[in-house]
């Protein structure tokens, strides 16, 4: 049976990894100027050899249909979490240009990738699963650059072209691979080799993303109705939608599973970038990341424990 203690102990790790990424850069191991090309590797090369290994003949994305299902769901709850976020944010006063549409951004996109991936991959260590969770980000990735970006650019201004970065290129040519069949000739020395690397993509951006909280920490004055709402609503309203999905839809148990998980994540890291570049305002951002990061040490084992239970 997974119990709280379990599935923390489970959690438990991937926070102590962000953990060991702020301390080595508090002394200085690593420095700021290294992250740009670290993180490049890491979502340039060493995600998309994970996501061709565990894609790449993958029995539970082998059909278009429960892909769809999946992207759908990416895009369609996310989109609902900033809306729900937008409107909420009347109730703490903020507005337009005060941080209100930064705020819905950041409530609404969760940390969909690197701090989800080793947890689905240790809950559930079949292939299926993990799959599954990439044909689902593709959603995530186009809800982020339309309904998020564009929230904060206006809908002419939004850089749609990046939600083709390589992460999604890889996912998508994993599918076509195989819904064509041909993912039956790709040798097993290069899953081998493609597998290699891709342990190596998690670890390296856990680092990366405690060193990057480790920069903003303590940078901008907390707003404490910003840092109550946002994990009240990222860890305790919008998951609700999540796990309604996973309950009363008819959809594979991979599916639920991924869904629980994502449902249960804190704001992304990358919600505090996408606020520097595109006009948001990134104090708003960075307590929103913050506030939800720490909470949900106690509420993404409590909610996954919930709704696994027998």
């Amino acid at each position: 049976m997974l119990d709280f203690a379990s599935i923390l102990t489970v959690i438990l790790p991937v926070y102590l990894i962000m953990a060991t990424g702020a301390a080595v850069r508090k002394i200085g191991i690593v420095p700021q100027e290294a992250d740009a090309g670290l993180m490049r590797l890491a979502v340039a090369v060493l995600t998309p050899c994970l996501i061709l290994e565990r894609v790449v003949g993958n029995e539970a994305v082998m059909l278009p249909g429960p892909v769809l299902v999946a992207a759908g769901l990416g895009y369609g709850l996310v989109t609902l979490g900033i809306a729900i976020s937008y409107f909420a944010a009347l109730l703490i006063g903020l507005r337009k240009h005060e941080g209100r549409r930064t705020f819905a951004v950041s409530c609404g996109l969760q940390n969909y990738g690197f701090v989800a991936i080793p947890i689905v991959t240790a809950l559930f260590p079949d292939k299926g699963t993990l799959g599954v969770m990439f044909t689902f980000t593709l959603g995530v990735e186009l809800a982020c650059w339309t309904a998020g970006v564009s929230l904060l650019t206006g809908l002419g201004k939004a850089p749609w072209k990046l939600a083709l970065n390589p992460p999604v290129i890889t996912i998508l040519i994993s599918l076509i691979l195989n819904f064509t069949g041909l993912h039956a000739h790709v040798p097993q020395v290069l899953h081998n080799t493609l597998g290699m690397l891709g342990n190596c993509a998690v670890p390296l951006a856990l680092l990366l993303i405690g060193a990057s909280i480790a920069d903003i920490w303590g940078q901008e004055k907390m707003r404490w109705s910003i840092s109550i709402l946002a994990p009240v609503l990222r860890l305790g309203v919008i998951p609700i939608a999540f796990l309604a999905a996973a309950f009363y839809l008819p959809v594979s148990t991979e599916l639920k599973r991924v869904l629980i998980v994502q449902g249960a994540m804190p704001s992304a890291v990358f919600n505090i970038m996408i606020a520097r570049h595109y006009g948001g305002h990134a104090p708003t951002a960075v307590q929103c990341v913050l506030a939800t990061t720490l909470v949900s040490l106690v509420t993404t084992p409590l909610v996954i424990a919930w709704a696994l239970r027998d």
